[in-house]
């Protein structure tokens, strides 16, 4: 989807976008981040792709210093009216891709939820790089992507259509996301220089 579609969807985002961090249903994106070792007089968290801010109005006061990377402004214009004038938080109205030109590695945690799923390759590996760029060394990424082998039991069950081999799912008629096998993520994490010290499943109503 084009910036010009999200600032239109703006002032529907929370209802129409998935919220990850609102609907997870038994708090393990919470437990993923309060075992991160981060100072609240020091630590800095970087959300990349950060919508209207549901993720740093939740977990925002166990850090210091956030910056909110959003490309659509309009949505990023809801995130600061939703949060209020803050001087621990600098909004980024920008490409969550080039975001690390501007940020440098400074975070102690980067959050990516919900965000690489681009069909083209090319574009999901700027935002892995991305990642990789904006995490200090020794610091902590939390990223939330589709799972292909969840996508394949709804398939089953409810007879949707099949994920293609590559795990491209056709989510409407104009959108295509990319769906990840846990194999595919461990290895995409190590090719840009990322260690996996947990995967696990972050469960979701079944509406969703």
């Amino acid at each position: 989807m084009n910036r010009r579609k999200w600032n239109h969807l703006s002032a529907d985002f929370d209802d129409r976008v998935f919220n990850i961090a609102r609907t997870d249903l038994t708090g393990m994106v919470g437990r993923y981040v309060r075992s991160v070792p981060a100072s609240p007089k020091s630590s800095v968290l970087v959300d990349l792709g950060c919508g209207t801010g549901s993720f740093i109005r939740k977990f925002g006061h166990r850090f210091h210093e956030i910056v909110g990377v959003e490309f659509a402004s309009r949505i990023i214009a809801r995130a600061k009216k939703s949060l209020g004038t803050s001087d621990k938080i600098d909004w980024l109205t920008m490409d969550i891709a080039e975001a690390a030109e501007i940020i440098g590695p400074r975070a102690d945690l980067t959050t990516c939820l919900n965000v690489i799923t681009s069909p083209s390759a090319t574009q999901r590996r700027r935002l892995w790089a991305s990642i990789a760029r904006t995490t200090k060394p020794r610091g902590y990424a939390l990223i939330v992507v589709p799972s292909y082998e969840s996508e394949m039991m709804v398939h089953e069950v409810a007879g949707t259509p099949k994920p293609s081999a590559g795990g491209i799912v056709r989510i409407d008629d104009d959108a295509k996301q990319k769906f990840y096998r846990k194999d595919e993520l461990v290895a995409d994490l190590a090719r840009h220089g990322l260690k996996t010290r947990r995967i696990g499943r972050v469960f979701y109503p079944w509406a969703e």
